[in-house]
């Protein structure tokens, strides 16, 4: 009875020490600024550290067919959080191809160190993970809806005075679909489909050094 009770004793001690920790997360989470950002027309939402410019800029498909590129980014720091959504109704190529020449163009820059399957709602992609050439780090995640191919990356600049931070995670597992991305999947099955992880975003089974990070909590929706 006694051993039992201190067994008891010491979840109890375990509980609150992880609700302390998450209260503290969560209030630096508002307390830096970053609020989820919605893009109703392009189906996703994603949580910024600050406002974030957009630009279009072409893009060429893995068949050679040109289109568009939206691209919208925001900076704190050596921080540097960016969402691309690509139109590919017009590109005459699967969905693999599509992933395959968006990892391509990752590896181009660097050398990718993790490379598993991952799921948001019942979107399939890629997660990623990357040191850049210049001795940067990055958080890669690459989907498939609706004919669009969305690519949100968390970047870590090599300069950073921080270069374990986790904001770049925190960005990358801040992606959630909304509209009709969020009720169907699109994406390519990678094989594995029994997924582990967070609620919404989540990767098959890693060994215990790529367990996956917990989800960041949300601040609140700006309406954007």
């Amino acid at each position: 009875m006694v051993t039992l009770w201190r067994g008891l004793e010491e979840v109890m001690r375990l509980m609150v020490i992880l609700s302390s920790s998450i209260a503290l997360w969560a209030g630096a989470a508002a307390a830096e600024g970053w609020s989820e950002y919605t893009y109703p027309d392009l189906g996703f939402a994603v949580s910024f550290p600050s406002d974030p410019s957009m630009e279009t800029v072409p893009y060429k498909t893995a068949d050679g067919t040109t289109t568009k590129e939206v691209v919208y980014t925001s900076q704190q720091g050596a921080g540097i959080y960016s969402v691309a959504v690509v139109d590919l109704s017009n590109a005459a190529l699967d969905e693999t191809a599509a992933i395959n020449l968006a990892i391509q163009q990752l590896r181009d820059k660097g050398d990718i160190r993790l490379d598993i399957p991952a799921r948001v709602q019942r979107n399939y992609g890629r997660q990623l993970s990357v040191v850049g050439k210049d001795g940067s780090h990055s958080a890669v995640a690459i989907f498939l809806a609706d004919h669009k191919l969305y690519q949100i990356e968390g970047t870590v600049r090599a300069d950073s005075d921080d270069p374990n931070s986790g904001d770049a995670i925190r960005f990358q597992q801040s992606l959630r679909f909304i509209g009709d991305n969020a009720g169907r999947g699109f994406g390519p099955d990678f094989g594995n489909r029994q997924f582990q992880g967070g609620r919404r975003f989540r990767r098959d089974g890693n060994p215990a050094d790529q367990t996956a990070p917990a989800q960041a909590p949300q601040s609140p929706n700006n309406g954007i």
